[in-house]
């Protein structure tokens, strides 16, 4: 017994129901679980980013009094190495990389400018040429605390490969950080405030703390602990830092200045901050943390953020001052997010279900923007990250699936007849049983013994000319053939019952039949000998190859319905005329059109035709007439009304 069919209607309804919304928030867990690396803008970096731009939008969205992180932290403040600082001479600068000199010079001015703690978002890894470079740079560094960086360069088993500060300028280093920045899907979301590592190795069971963590604990004279920075799979989640890039009026032409709006202590050129005065290098520098980096173009230092393309010492100065004010996203757990991942879709595809399709929708949609202003609502107020994207995902698609099914099961019986005949037969066929009340009915799909004229049509010589031809040739010119041919057979109200290589074999009519069957299928079987000879002019003058076609028809009785398993079935005809026809156009010649008696009996007032010698066919004792049409009689000039 069909288990399926033993269920109440409306049991198996809400059953499909269930399933379908298990759809949404299948595709919805898959990518919210999905590397950060894969399918850029499907994991949780692009719900990062959505959440960063609707922190953007907050008080366009109705969010009142909505706390701003993008005030000044009067601690901070930056040097850029911009476009006005390379090839300055003015302020002893040349081509980059600049003598290290010039950082230890830039050290004993902010030193007795009063700064607290310099960092350089700058690496460097080998010693200089000249020792005294690097001699004049330690010499800053022992004048005020400074911090330096190296570069992570993989992370693979528990080995970790790294970059370090040259040895010459390392010891003088009051800090050392990684500057590493993690851009998962391609743009910047946060990265590790430590990176512990565990196995064997020259830096294994160490403690490697981020440039900025380094910074943040230089300066302040604390230890930060692990358990204190809230992270969200290990990564502290960055709040970057908009992209306020001003075009630059002096200097380089076309050059533009990127300002770091949140250095409360203000930004300055590394031009000016080697050759203003002391006093006023104070009002900038004292008590300050200072972060050193590149911001010109030349040097290529950029990064993506989830607000634009920033340089990149803005992202390590970004979550330096969000460590000194404690600005921390926090995200809820996991198994938060998967559960209103699974059940908020639920809840809209069962309002679907229990309503009308438009009421479902409209209640559908009315969940999703309840739950996405309680969302934005808390990352705006509260920095709480709860999923966006691949909830809403999910609730869009498990709604929308489940709608699809209730429109198509309203009409289910009609969209089963156009889709099991409109690529078969004629739209006016297709139309003609749509009028039915109970269209299934009306095709008796069980089979029935019908009356019919069976067509079939077979290209002379294929297989001899396809071995001087492509694949692609033979593709493109079957199709073009089969294109031309079938849209014929539709014209005069046939119905394609299947395609058995370069033969195709036609029924006239399905599933309703006419006195007119096969007089329309022989007027149909007269135009396509017509086009295809049309065909073989052009593709000849194209260089193509041309081909004939052998037809055969045959009219007689036949069983009618839907054949094959449950599954899969076909509308196709069965049956001993069937056989005729096909032995009918294995006889035929290329060009021409070959019917048996019984459809000479039908068309004989229709066409002119030569009888040929009998055929013999298997299960018949007696041999069939056959005849050649030969065209249509002179006072035979009307179609068939039913060819129309």
């Amino acid at each position: 017994m069909d288990v399926r069919k033993a269920l109440p209607p409306r049991l198996r309804s809400l059953l499909a129901t269930l399933a379908l919304s298990l759809v949404g928030s299948v595709l919805g867990v898959a990518l919210y679980l999905t590397p950060n690396d894969n399918i850029l803008l499907a994991h949780r970096a692009a719900d990062y980013a959505l959440h960063i731009h609707l922190l953007d939008a907050a008080h366009h969205l109705g969010l009142r009094n909505a706390p701003s992180y993008e005030t000044p932290d009067a601690d901070l403040a930056f040097i850029a190495i911009d476009e006005n600082s390379i090839g300055n001479t003015a302020a002893g600068l040349g081509p980059w990389p600049f003598p290290r000199s010039v950082w230890g010079r830039l050290l004993d001015r902010l030193a007795r400018a009063g700064a607290k703690t310099v960092v350089f978002d700058i690496v460097f890894l080998e010693p200089s040429a000249d020792p005294s470079q690097d001699a004049a740079f330690a010499a800053g560094m022992r004048r005020v605390p400074t911090v330096l960086g190296d570069t992570i360069t993989t992370t693979t088993g528990g080995n970790l490969g790294m970059e370090p500060v040259a040895p010459t300028l390392a010891p003088y280093a009051a800090r050392i950080g990684y500057t590493t920045i993690d851009t998962p899907g391609g743009f910047i979301m946060g990265q590790p405030p430590f990176i512990r590592t565990s196995g064997t190795g020259t830096f294994a069971n160490r403690r490697f703390p981020s440039l900025a963590t380094a910074a943040v604990e230089t300066y302040t004279g604390t230890r930060l602990s692990e358990r204190e920075i809230p992270t969200v799979d290990g990564r502290f989640v960055l709040l970057p830092v908009a992209a306020n890039a001003t075009q630059e009026l002096s200097g380089r032409a076309g050059a533009e200045q990127f300002t770091l709006s949140i250095a409360g202590g203000g930004q300055l050129s590394l031009a000016d901050a080697l050759t203003m005065p002391i006093a006023q290098l104070r009002t900038f520098a004292a008590h300050r943390l200072i972060f050193v980096g590149p911001t010109a173009q030349a040097l290529g230092d950029f990064v993506i953020g989830a607000r634009g393309l920033i340089p990149g010492v803005f992202a390590n100065a970004r979550m330096a001052d969000q460590l000194l004010r404690h600005i921390y996203v926090r995200a809820v757990p996991t198994w938060a997010n998967l559960a209103l991942i699974i059940l908020l879709p639920l809840l809209a595809s069962l309002a679907v279900f229990a309503m009308r399709p438009l009421a479902g929708m409209l209640s559908a949609a009315l969940l999703g923007a309840l739950f996405f202003e309680i969302d934005t609502a808390l990352f705006a107020y509260r920095l709480l990250w709860v999923d966006l994207v691949h909830v809403m995902l999910a609730l869009i698609v498990s709604a929308g699936l489940v709608t699809a099914f209730r429109v198509l099961q309203e009409g289910a019986q009609k969209r089963m007849v156009t889709t099991l005949f409109g690529m078969h037969v004629s739209p006016a066929v297709v139309r003609e049983i749509l009028k039915n009340d109970d269209p299934q009915a009306s095709l008796a799909l069980n089979g029935k013994r019908v009356k019919a004229t069976i067509f079939y049509s077979d290209i002379r010589g294929f297989t001899a000319m396809s071995e001087t031809m492509t694949p692609e040739e033979i593709y493109a010119q079957l199709n073009e053939y089969f294109d031309e041919m079938c849209g014929i057979i539709f014209k005069y109200g046939g119905y394609v019952d299947k395609f058995i290589g370069d033969c195709i074999m036609a029924v006239f009519s399905a599933p309703y039949q006419t006195p007119d069957d096969a007089k329309n299928a022989v007027l149909a079987a007269l135009e396509q000998q017509r086009r295809i000879a049309e065909l073989a002019r052009r593709w000849e003058a194209q260089g193509k190859k041309v081909f004939t076609v052998g037809m055969g028809i045959n009219t007689g009785d036949v069983v009618m319905g839907n054949l094959g398993a449950r599954s899969r079935m076909n509308y196709t005809v069965i049956g001993d005329n069937v056989n005729v026809a096909a032995r009918l156009y294995n006889v035929a010649k290329g060009g021409q059109i070959i019917i048996s008696e019984s459809t000479y009996e039908e068309v004989r007032d229709l066409v002119d035709v030569r009888e040929l010698e009998p055929v013999q066919v298997k299960g018949k004792s007696a041999p069939l007439r056959i005849f050649e049409v030969v065209g249509l009689k002179a006072r035979a000039s009307e179609v068939p009304a039913s060819a129309a």
